[in-house]
């Protein structure tokens, strides 16, 4: 079966990136070099720059050329320490974690509002419409979205079942400034253990324009549902560009300075 010339220089590109010839954020050769060099015309090797552009590998700046990716993520403490994870320790962890990584405009907006309890939710949160009261078909929604820079970072929304969250503080959009666990502590639920999932996807046209995502960057997407011994208490999405976060997490006894620890970490490291 015969290989198309386009994929040849896809070929050469990615194999060089695998060698480390060119460093993160260095300029590759241009169209014109590419193309004396494989023997192929300047049209084929654009398209063949654009399926690593679409692999993620490579961002091409109009009128600048094409330069190696340089994924520089932050890590995201998904494993509770004393005090929460990074979802509920914003001015303790996550805002000066970026801000040491050199992010200097670091920003969240709180929203809250009611809904009826959609299939997915129903299904993490375990819920069964008959079986509940008056209200036991709503879900208090909380949606935090972060930004740096004043661009879209991360977005996490957590849904409460109404007996549990209505009527409480947990309904105000304010900054929960002792986190949602010793919240729900004092309202008399006992978080007592909780199952993760997390996995990758392609955003939609209007997750990627939102987050300012080029070609080829998938979104992680961390879902945990968190139990009062059998009973859920609530369920929290956690939705980031993969080139812009990965997830941290520990076995035993995690000691407050994990985030310290870890934070010199990259997986895009070769």
């Amino acid at each position: 079966m015969s290989t198309s010339r386009k994929t040849v220089v896809a070929d050469h590109l990615r194999e060089a990136l695998t060698r480390g010839d060119y460093k993160p954020g260095e300029r590759l050769p241009g169209e014109e070099e590419l193309a004396e060099r494989l023997d192929v015309s300047r049209a084929t090797a654009r398209l063949g720059m654009r399926i690593l552009q679409d692999e993620g590998r490579i961002a091409i700046r109009a009128g600048r050329g094409a330069y190696v990716a340089d994924h520089r993520p932050i890590v995201h403490l998904a494993t509770p320490v004393k005090g929460g994870g990074d979802s509920e320790r914003f001015e303790a962890g996550y805002q000066p974690h970026l801000r040491e990584a050199g992010y200097d405009q670091v920003q969240e907006k709180i929203k809250v509002s009611l809904d009826t309890m959609r299939p997915k939710v129903a299904k993490r949160l375990r819920h069964r419409v008959e079986g509940g009261g008056p209200r036991g078909d709503l879900v208090v929604v909380r949606s935090c979205d972060r930004f740096v820079e004043g661009g879209l970072w991360q977005s996490q929304v957590t849904y409460f079942p109404y007996d549990i969250a209505g009527n409480t503080p947990l309904m105000s959009p304010e900054r929960l400034e002792e986190g949602v666990t010793a919240l729900l502590r004092s309202l008399g639920h006992r978080e007592e253990w909780n199952w993760d999932i997390v996995g990758a996807r392609m955003p939609s046209s209007d997750e990627a324009e939102a987050f300012g995502l080029g070609p080829g960057i998938p979104l992680l997407v961390q879902e945990r549902v968190v139990y009062d011994g059998e009973r859920p208490l609530r369920f929290t999405e956690t939705i980031m560009p993969a080139n812009r976060h990965q997830l941290l997490y520990s076995g035993g006894e995690a000691p407050e300075e994990l985030l310290v620890l870890a934070s010199d970490v990259n997986i895009f490291e070769r």
